[in-house]
């Protein structure tokens, strides 16, 4: 298949298949006597792979040292080592943005429950000064 026709297939503009082959992500194409790149099924695969990976928050680098140009070389425990350390990180992340929504629904429940006789000038500056406060408490304990 050509380059366009790869690109259409993997959903990645010519460009980045290119760019892909210029940094070694992906191997260099087979040329055609008229030049043109000749692409294969392996090739598309290769792309389908690099998109999952950059997907799940693998960067260009990281998915160019765990993927080889060559299946045949991959070296497993480094891979299995790699994939279990992105699961780590993710799940570090998950953490820190169910921590994260959890203050904010506090947050949205402070202000859309204030008390009736305050304005919400006062209910600003109030909910400022607790959490100013409370920041300052975590600083100090730390």
């Amino acid at each position: 298949m050509n380059i366009s026709e790869l690109s259409k297939l993997s959903g990645l503009n010519t460009p980045t298949i290119r760019y892909y082959e210029q940094i070694k992500l992906l191997p260099k194409a087979k040329r055609l006597a008229n030049g043109y790149r000749k692409y294969s099924e392996d090739d598309l695969q290769q792309l389908h792979l690099i998109k999952q990976a950059q997907q799940v928050g693998f960067s260009l680098e990281e998915i160019k040292s765990l993927i080889p140009a060559n299946i045949s070389n991959w070296n497993h425990e480094k891979l299995i080592e790699t994939l279990n350390d992105k699961v780590k990180e993710i799940t570090k992340m998950q953490k820190m943005l169910a921590s994260n929504k959890k203050n904010l629904l506090q947050l949205i429940e402070s202000i859309q429950n204030k008390p009736n006789d305050m304005s919400c000038e006062d209910n600003a500056k109030r909910l400022m000064n607790i959490y100013y406060t409370e920041s300052n408490e975590i600083t100090e304990k730390s």
